[in-house]
């Protein structure tokens, strides 16, 4: 009996001291595979929440349409537009872009409050509206200070972003013309005075795509508050980009009846912001 014990014993030993061997190699690569994802992680938050900060003046040097998705354009006179932009703001628009493009009849107006979430002008968009041409949004900006946070050639990268966020500064007049596709944010401004005018520039063989954007007229008011939970929402905004703007997009375009489910969940959403609500 000592002697089958024994044998029993000894024979068991090497396949379980080997599978006790593997269990610790196996823990050892799951807690080295974890260390790689933390570290790949932490990466990844340093180079996305990195923002650099830009003046007008800089972006009208360096920023074009083809390479950054958007471009920067400055006159004092443009501050006399009222509701349809002067005449000095609609030639300059134009001449940036390719013949055939007009403006929408469509008027956007936001005072003292700012869409600081991270956005790509869905209820515009032509990977969303498949339109044949791009459409572009301008915005003009009657009030100085921070103005517009930009993500440089994320329109070429849709859905995806991989550029850093680039925080522009600049005088009353600043106009920006920008793919509706590239992400964008507008700046809080430290709730300083803020009177903005929004349009909308397509190409015509595309105006009866985008029926829903002729005659808005809109214009949104509210109180600018600055807080640690808008920070919060801000830059998730921007790191989730992707599912917001590509997969739950629909829920910014049609308002539902608050007491729906959908309409529920779009009371977490800065819906009121879009032209179309």
């Amino acid at each position: 009996m000592f002697y089958i014990l024994y044998s029993a014993f000894f024979s068991a030993t090497p396949p379980l001291f080997i599978l006790f061997v593997y269990n610790n190699m196996k823990k050892r690569e799951i807690y080295n595979a974890g260390y790689a994802f933390l570290i790949v992680f932490l990466v990844y938050l340093v180079y996305y929440l990195y923002e650099t900060n830009e003046t007008v003046e800089q972006s009208i040097q360096t920023r074009t349409l083809d390479k950054d998705g958007f471009c920067v354009l400055q006159n004092s006179i443009y501050t006399t537009t009222t509701d349809f932009p002067c005449s000095s703001l609609r030639e300059d628009a134009l001449r940036r872009l390719p013949s055939g493009y007009t403006f929408v009849d469509y008027v956007y107006k936001i005072q003292n409050v700012a869409l600081s979430t991270f956005h790509r002008d869905v209820t515009s968009s032509k990977n969303i509206y498949k339109t044949a041409h791009p459409v572009y949004t301008l915005i003009l900006y009657k009030s100085g200070g921070d103005l517009l946070s930009v993500c440089p050639g994320s329109n070429k990268s849709y859905p995806f972003v991989w550029s850093n966020i680039v925080n522009i500064s600049g005088e009353p007049g600043t106009a920006f013309l920008f793919d509706c596709d590239l992400l964008h944010a507008g700046c809080t401004n430290q709730c300083q005075k803020r009177d903005v005018i929004q349009y909308k520039i397509c190409h015509v063989d595309d105006l009866d795509k985008l029926p829903h954007l002729q005659g808005v007229r809109a214009n949104k008011t509210d109180v600018c508050e600055i807080t640690t939970k808008g920070k919060i929402m801000r830059k998730l905004s921007y790191l989730f980009e992707f599912p917001i703007n590509y997969i739950f997009y629909p829920l910014m375009i049609k308002r539902e009846n608050s007491d729906s489910i959908i309409g529920k969940i779009q009371s977490y959403i800065p819906i009121q912001y879009y032209n179309n609500v």
